[in-house]
């Protein structure tokens, strides 16, 4: 078989090729094989990614069993949750730029022939994958699996029988306002999160995870098994032997990840109720592999597609009762009538082949299109005076009474501001909160408006007042919420413009976000635009990145370069 790698291991012009590979140990026999990296984002910092020590073995061990030798490369993995509510919030977006750039590097660098991506968390999922469709080799996903939830059988706040994660900031503003005692808070902190994994919600971590797995690129079934499951480590040997077999019949990620395997994972999003984030990662990955898709695109595809799964925070559900219920071949059998089923995974079958033998047997917690959670979907591009370009909501995760949002603006220059004023009682009930200056550019790295929204779901404000951000939210985000106002204020947007007490509506059924009587036009003459000071890589990020409704990516082709100037 001939491979990428062979082109610089055969023959004794490659002699010195050769012999850098053997001072690692590598045996002539191994370098005559397929040459797979394993890209392992593993470190002991994030949660999500600790499994992958162990996980990479079992990885390296399936390409071995397949005729292939791997080779292992480190790739970095940053952890939202750590970062989330402080200056490390910036550096997340970015770091999904750096780890499609060390992916290009390292694999044209070496001429690998195919790639196992360990990777959960949050950016680091879109980072891979982005980086694996501009190079376009045989690839296969891993990730690491969620957590196990916390229980809570008694006095449970926030409904079911499971905590996550995501329960703790919520917890303080409850803790704030005096609706639960300090110790109860404590143990909610040493009990929400009790193993590895990525957290038990439907964050972005798990989101992305499942919509690898519903484009074909994960083995099925295997997106939310828990990591500490024996299943999880299995998964990895198997995906480790498939990738050889990828290699061996030139099926390469662009085969798999096309424009109608990107619909499905825009569907599946919808249907799950899933992060706002994959609005941005989509929409990139899509880039990467030169495929059309823009934000208007994703509203269309994901218009009418029910909510049919109540995971956290859009319900009450957790990942481990998404894992025993069957996960995303039993999600993806309910919507089979409006997937294009023809699409190819990285076991070389096609969707309808995967859906044939999938039954479901617990529609309590996968619904089916004729009994979903919520008519209303997990995405919703609104457009408006204030989103010219538009702007990204989740419906499945805001309460019905704040579906139609009308009240007077309290403007705060930034998330620090806003926890400040939060935190002070600044906010009011009918208070349509607007944190600008935290875009793309303005961020810069667009930071997740986390806290402040989980702070007022706390509060017991979630549906009594709306935050809207030209920045992002986490997938863990419930209550009334926009983000990823376009353009966003450091770009000239409206929302730069925008003054204490201006009346707003949000209509997130009809899609529209507007700013009542404001003459923007007059506004800019008058105003002189906010400069935040940025050094070393996000300088660089912010000077180059796009538009949130151009998936906050950073163009690496003239074409599109040209297309620009043309506008």
């Amino acid at each position: 078989m001939k491979t990428r790698s062979s082109d610089i291991l055969e023959g004794p012009g490659w002699a010195n090729v050769r012999a850098l590979y053997k001072a690692d140990g590598y045996s002539q026999e191994e370098l005559e094989k397929p040459i797979i990296a394993v890209v392992n984002a593993y470190s002991s910092i994030c949660p999500g990614h600790v499994i992958f020590r162990q996980l990479s073995e079992r990885v390296r061990e399936g390409i071995q069993a397949g005729g292939g030798t791997p080779v292992e490369l480190g790739m970095i993995g940053a952890c939202d949750g750590i970062a989330m509510g402080h200056k490390g919030m910036k550096y997340i977006l970015p770091t999904r730029q750096m780890i499609a750039d060390s992916i290009e590097a390292m694999a044209e660098a070496h001429r690998l022939d195919g790639l196992v991506l360990l990777g959960s968390c949050d950016k680091i999922i879109p980072g891979m994958l982005m980086g694996a469709m501009r190079v376009n080799l045989p690839t296969i996903l891993v990730n690491g699996g969620p957590s196990l939830p916390g229980r809570m059988k008694k006095d449970n706040p926030y409904g079911g029988e499971f905590i996550d994660h995501s329960i703790i900031q919520e917890s303080e503003g409850a803790l704030q306002k005096g609706m639960i005692s300090k110790e109860k808070f404590q143990w909610i902190e040493d009990h929400a999160m009790p193993t590895m994994g990525s957290c038990a919600m439907l964050g972005t971590a798990n989101t992305m995870g499942c919509l690898a797995e519903a484009m074909g690129i994960m083995l099925p079934g295997t997106a939310v098994i828990p990591a500490v499951y024996s299943e999880r480590l299995a998964a990895g040997y198997r995906s480790g032997k498939q990738i050889v077999e990828l290699v061996r019949r030139n099926i390469k990620i662009r085969d798999i990840i096309t424009k109608n395997a990107i619909y499905n994972g825009i569907r599946v999003n919808g249907a799950i109720g899933g992060s706002t984030n994959a609005v941005l990662h989509l929409i990139a990955i899509a880039y990467e592999g030169e495929i059309e898709l823009s934000i208007s695109d994703f509203g269309k595809i994901c218009e009418g597609i029910p909510h049919l799964v109540p995971l956290i925070p859009s319900g009450n559900r957790t990942l481990l009762e998404f894992y025993e219920a069957g996960g995303v071949p039993v999600l993806m059998k309910e919507l089979e009538s409006i997937l294009w089923v023809q699409e190819k995974n990285c076991q070389g079958k096609i969707l309808r082949e995967v859906l044939e033998k999938v039954q479901n047997f617990y529609p309590e917690v996968i619904h089916s299109i004729e009994n979903p959670v919520h008519t209303r979907g997990g995405i919703k591009i609104l457009y408006g005076n204030l989103a010219p370009e538009g702007a990204v909501s989740k419906p499945s995760a805001i309460p019905d009474k704040a579906l139609v949002f009308r009240g007077k603006a309290k403007i705060y220059e930034g998330e620090e501001d806003a926890l400040k004023g939060i935190r002070r009682g600044d906010v009011q009930e009918g208070t349509v909160i607007v944190i600008r200056n935290e875009g793309p550019k303005g961020g810069p790295g667009m930071p997740e408006m986390y806290k402040a929204m989980k702070l007022l779901v706390g509060m017991n404000l979630g549906d009594k007042v709306c935050l809207i951000t030209d920045g992002r939210f986490s997938g863990s985000n419930n209550g009334c919420f926009v983000g990823h106002i376009s353009p966003e204020a450091a770009q000239n947007g409206p929302i730069a413009y925008l003054e204490d007490g201006d009346e707003i509506f949000v209509d997130i059924s009809r899609g529209l976000i507007e700013a009542a009587d404001v003459d923007f036009e007059e506004r800019r003459k008058k105003k002189k635009p906010f400069v935040r000071e940025v050094k070393g890589c996000l300088y660089q990020y912010a000077q180059n990145v796009k538009s949130a409704s151009q998936g906050a990516m950073i163009p690496n082709r003239r074409e599109y370069d040209r297309e620009e100037e043309n506008r």
